[in-house]
């Protein structure tokens, strides 16, 4: 009978890992959404607590309140950016499409005749950069229209696919707060870690889902409310501004600039050098410096104070480089959505990284 053990072992471990890929494959249409749940909902899982304490215990109401209080705070709110958005994209995209068939190489030289004049160059090198895009305007024109298509093409895409899994990440918020606690005990019983590397991977879990999505919204809004309001001040419309502006400061550092860089472009190409000016000083002070490089940490240390978080959490979220790679990762591979998964799954594998670390770390040469 013993000697039988080691091979049930095996077996019982390849069921094991039979029965978890074919979970995984057979819940694929819906791991994005149920990803994105599990995200909001740890965010929140401190709020989820308080509406509990104060419903006397009671499981099942407090995650229905919670789970509407995300909808119409969170989810809701950024899906009407990311639909308005993309109808404005729409517009935009036949309107240049219908500009970019009536451009030939003179109209294109004569415009970026007028752009390279801003620029500190000579004249024999302004003129051999016009000769340049003269001979190549074909391929600029044809490589603006394939950029002007992808972008619509992802937003547009990747709203589509975000709005309909609104009601599973719905559905699934509410299990998640009601049956967290269960569902974190199981994975405890059943992870060969032990406890304590488990609730140190739970733990980074909560912190990093916390800080990033809390600090991402919060930038998003102070970046977007900001431009709109200089742009209604420019005669600019302020709201589809603002709101591209907030749907693109999801991405760190670079996010604003892919708007208010083609904005200030137009002005320039409509003479309208005062607000491109303005523009160009709030996109690169303002949006840029101000609140991308000085509040964004700012907002990432208290978010982690209040939470009373590890520093290590803090060094994961902060990390320009590996935040931006991992945004950009995120926003290839899952399009919009990816913008909140990317990051977290980054964290993530860095927080394997360290409990490997830890549990080996006699076998480890340090010299």
């Amino acid at each position: 009978m013993r000697s039988n053990a080691p091979y049930e072992e095996g077996f019982l471990l390849i069921l094991l890992l039979l029965a978890l890929f074919g979970l995984l494959w057979l819940f694929s249409p819906f791991l994005e959404a149920l990803f994105f749940a599990m995200i909001l909902a740890t965010a929140s899982y401190g709020f989820y607590s308080r509406i509990l304490s104060r419903m006397n215990g009671s499981e099942t109401m407090a995650a229905t309140a919670m789970s509407l209080l995300v909808f119409v705070g969170v989810i809701a709110p950024v899906t009407y950016l990311l639909v308005e958005v993309s109808l404005q994209v729409g517009n935009l995209y036949g309107s240049a499409q219908a500009w970019f068939s009536q451009q030939d190489a003179e109209s294109l030289a004569k415009l970026n005749q007028t752009l390279l004049s801003y620029l500190p160059l000579s004249n024999e090198a302004q003129l051999s950069a016009l000769e340049q895009l003269k001979n190549n305007s074909e391929k600029i024109i044809s490589f603006a229209q394939k950029i002007t298509l992808f972008l619509l093409e992802g937003i547009v895409g990747s709203t589509s696919s975000f709005v309909t899994f609104i009601g599973l990440s719905v559905f699934a918020l509410f299990f998640f707060y009601r049956d967290g606690h269960k569902i974190a005990h199981h994975l405890k019983i059943l992870s060969p870690l032990e406890n304590h590397y488990d609730q140190m991977v739970m733990d980074r879990f909560a912190s990093l889902s916390t800080v990033l999505t809390l600090s991402v919204l919060g930038i998003a809004l102070m970046q977007g409310l900001s431009f709109a309001i200089v742009a209604w001040l420019l005669g600019l419309p302020g709201m589809f501004i603002g709101m591209a502006i907030a749907v693109a400061s999801f991405i760190p550092v670079v996010g604003a600039a892919l708007v208010w860089i083609p904005v200030m472009l137009f002005l320039i190409a409509q003479g309208d050098y005062i607000s491109a000016a303005v523009i160009a000083f709030w996109g690169v002070v303002v949006t840029g410096f101000v609140i991308d490089n000085i509040m964004r940490p700012v907002m990432i240390n208290k978010i982690t104070r209040s939470l009373g978080k590890a520093g290590a959490d803090l060094a994961v979220a902060n990390h320009t480089l590996l935040t931006v790679l991992s945004t950009f990762a995120g926003l290839i591979h899952f399009g919009v959505i990816g913008l909140f998964f990317g990051p977290v799954m980054a964290a993530m594998a860095i927080t394997i990284f360290d409990v490997y670390e830890h549990k080996n770390s006699n076998l480890l040469d340090r010299t």
